[in-house]
């Protein structure tokens, strides 16, 4: 989730990295080759070793010079997102959207800052919307979707906590509700989960103070925290947000134990580029998260991609850098695997935006429900299974 202050710091970051890519261009030789140096990982905020990058046929980083190279069709099929249209406050990228989970055929939108977005009653609030309007909306020519405001109550007291950054993701499991949420204090990003509990006469959510545990962090890497969460016979799995192989070698995701408020790790899959949400899981214990590379989050860049190597790039995926794709991982009690089937790559954008898919769930047997949290704007779209 990118703030205004982590904007500051990347806006700077970006302007030091490509003038001194600049300066390198100008001084080689006429080979095309690439206008940053992607191996250069910003020491200052990413732990991860400085290894040295090798260029690629498949993968151009951020610029070259010379003609673009003809793309050879591709088998990999890609997925077409379908838009629907949104009005009212959640349709503004102020809204910063981070989540999505289902609590019956209700469908709860969580903003980062819910703050932001005060009720009737003056707690923050969620957007909510009920499936059978969504579903309606992907008859042509729909009214836009207008979400309610659910309160969210004792939301207010969480921007006490040193360095808050709000909500970063949901799950529910019946009537209790589970929340992460990231702070960055002093350079230090941090987790925690909060859970809270549906009121009885459907009137909001109420947060439970004594349940806030912070979460630890695998390794401390700029701007990333616990973006994911899904629950398992009561217990939440908050899953960290990087963990390819640079950046963190050997990620670890942490288990919640319910009644106890404590966590136990379990050891998570490999995957490159960013987590940013996941769905429930199915009755055999798996599920998707959604896997994105956004370039200007530029350290999350690699040419090593295990999952590309193994089942190829579609179209899009293969004439960009930018990566969007569901990916099916398994829970097994003790740890998080890949699940073996093929990632759903997403087809990219044609007007060549950059979409930072932040929020995720299945809808029913015919795909899956994705959010934007502020780039290009907010954005809800179907995915279908291919």
């Amino acid at each position: 989730m990118i703030g205004d202050s982590h904007l500051r710091q990347l806006l700077w970051l970006l302007i030091i990295t490509f003038s001194l890519s600049a300066c390198l261009v100008e001084n080689s030789d006429p080979t095309p080759s690439p206008a940053v140096d992607i191996s250069q990982k910003p020491t200052a905020t990413v732990q991860t070793p400085n290894q040295e990058v090798n260029s690629s046929p498949e993968i151009h980083p951020l610029t070259t010079t010379g003609p673009a190279p003809e793309i050879a069709p591709s088998p990999v099929k890609e997925s077409q997102v379908q838009m629907l249209p949104l009005e009212g406050p959640i349709a503004i990228p102020r809204a910063e959207i981070s989540g999505m989970a289902w609590h019956g055929d209700t469908l709860i939108i969580l903003p980062q800052y819910p703050h932001k977005f005060p009720s009737y009653q003056g707690s923050g609030s969620v957007f909510t919307l009920h499936k059978s309007d969504i579903l309606a909306s992907f008859d042509p020519g729909p009214e836009p979707l207008s979400p309610s405001q659910l309160p969210l109550f004792n939301s207010n007291q969480l921007a006490d906590l040193p360095g808050y950054e709000g909500f970063e993701a949901v799950a529910v499991s019946g009537n209790q509700i589970y929340f992460s949420i990231e702070t960055n204090f002093q350079g230090m990003m941090q987790g925690y989960m909060i859970q809270g509990t549906f009121l009885e006469n459907g009137q909001g959510i109420s947060l439970i103070s004594d349940t806030l545990i912070e979460i630890p962090t695998p390794v401390q890497i700029f701007n990333a925290a616990y973006e994911s969460v899904f629950i398992t016979e009561g217990d939440a799995v908050a899953l960290f947000e990087a963990n390819g192989r640079e950046l963190n070698p050997t990620p670890l995701a942490f288990q919640e134990h319910h009644p106890a408020i404590d966590f136990s790790p379990l050891e998570m899959a490999n995957i490159e580029y960013r987590l940013t949400d996941a769905t429930a899981l199915d009755s055999e214990g798996r599920f998707w998260v959604m896997n994105i590379f956004f370039p200007l989050e530029f350290w999350y860049f690699t040419l090593n991609d295990p999952i590309r190597d193994q089942f190829g790039q579609g179209l899009t995926h293969k004439a960009n850098i930018k990566v969007e794709r569901l990916v099916e991982l398994k829970y097994n009690q003790d740890r998080i695997t890949l699940s073996g089937k093929p990632p759903l790559q997403i087809e990219l954008d044609a007007d060549g935006n950059s979409r930072n898919w932040e929020a995720l769930v299945r809808l029913d047997g015919l795909g899956f429900l994705a959010m934007t949290d502020t780039y290009p704007e907010t954005i809800l779209a179907f995915i279908p299974f291919p």
